[in-house]
């Protein structure tokens, strides 16, 4: 079944690079040390518009995290060393709004997270340089945003083997796939 068919843009999803050493040491351990991290920034950012909002009673959050995997950098003419990526899928009812503020604060945390780690602001026009710690937001539910600081969804992340094989590994925990009527099949 083509990932294509299914109902990815569920939830909130986060890719996890690093391929070189961060302030806490090689990339496995700042995946290590950096799970928890996510996890209560989402929650705190959650909560935030839970008190603003207070439309949702009870909430639930719930974290999907795929296995890491190690991959070849991807454009890249210098030679670097090999990355590991994971990436993780929140389900909650209590999402914020989405709005392009909502979204940019997020992605500014994101980008503070990154920078707490050691990663440098990449120089204009330099692409695909080693990172100790990339965070990307591939997508948001179905929200739909476009400016020179943020796309959602990622318009990369279909084509991305270290995104798709961790995502594979994650929807196939979290969809459900049900017979129907001769030989259709539907995702839940």
């Amino acid at each position: 079944m083509e990932l294509s068919n299914l109902n990815i843009k569920n939830g909130l999803c986060i890719s996890l690079g690093a391929n070189i050493d961060s302030n806490y040491g090689k990339p496995i351990e700042t995946f290590i040390i950096c799970k928890p991290k996510i996890e209560t920034l989402i929650k705190s950012w959650i909560n935030q518009s839970k008190y603003c909002n207070k439309e949702t009673e009870s909430s639930e959050t719930i974290f999907y995290w795929s296995s890491i995997y190690e991959s070849s950098p991807h454009g890249v003419k210098d030679n670097q060393p090999n990355y590991l990526n994971t990436l993780v899928l929140v389900k909650s009812n209590s999402f914020p709004k989405q709005t392009t503020e909502n979204a940019k604060f997020l992605l500014r945390e994101f980008k503070n997270l990154e920078r707490n780690f050691g990663r440098k602001k990449t120089p204009n026009n330099m692409k695909w340089l080693s990172r100790c710690l990339d965070l990307d937001i591939l997508w948001w539910e179905d929200f739909c945003f476009k400016d020179e600081e943020l796309i959602l969804p990622h318009p990369r992340f279909m084509n991305r083997n270290f995104i798709i094989s961790p995502l594979s590994e994650v929807l196939s925990r979290t969809q459900t796939v049900k017979k129907v009527e001769e030989e259709r099949w539907l995702v839940d």
